[in-house]
């Protein structure tokens, strides 16, 4: 995944396992129809630790488009969550090879 912020480009290293986590679990506490500024800075902050921290929060609030910023943390969401789908998705009848 990548992210441009003020002209500048990130690169996402390989999310680990514990960001899947995270980001279920953030899916599941958020109503995203009724997002608090509270929830938002926890959001944005997921996406900072996404990208191991090569940014902060500030950068992301000041260097993103205000239409880009919850595609973006979408996307972020999305796509980690995603991957995880799409593997378990290799094993038929829920064999998971282990």
């Amino acid at each position: 995944m990548e992210l441009i912020l003020n002209d500048k480009t990130y690169i996402a290293p390989v999310p680990k396992a514990r960001m899947v986590r995270k980001a279920i679990e953030m899916t599941e506490k958020t109503d995203f129809n009724n997002i608090k500024s509270s929830e938002f800075d926890n959001l944005v902050g997921y996406v900072v630790d996404l990208y191991a921290g090569q940014f902060t929060i500030d950068d992301v609030y000041d260097g993103l488009d205000a239409d880009k910023l919850l595609p973006t943390i979408m996307s972020c969401l999305n796509n980690v969550v995603g991957s995880v789908g799409a593997k378990l998705e290799q094993f038929p009848n829920g064999q998971t090879g282990a």
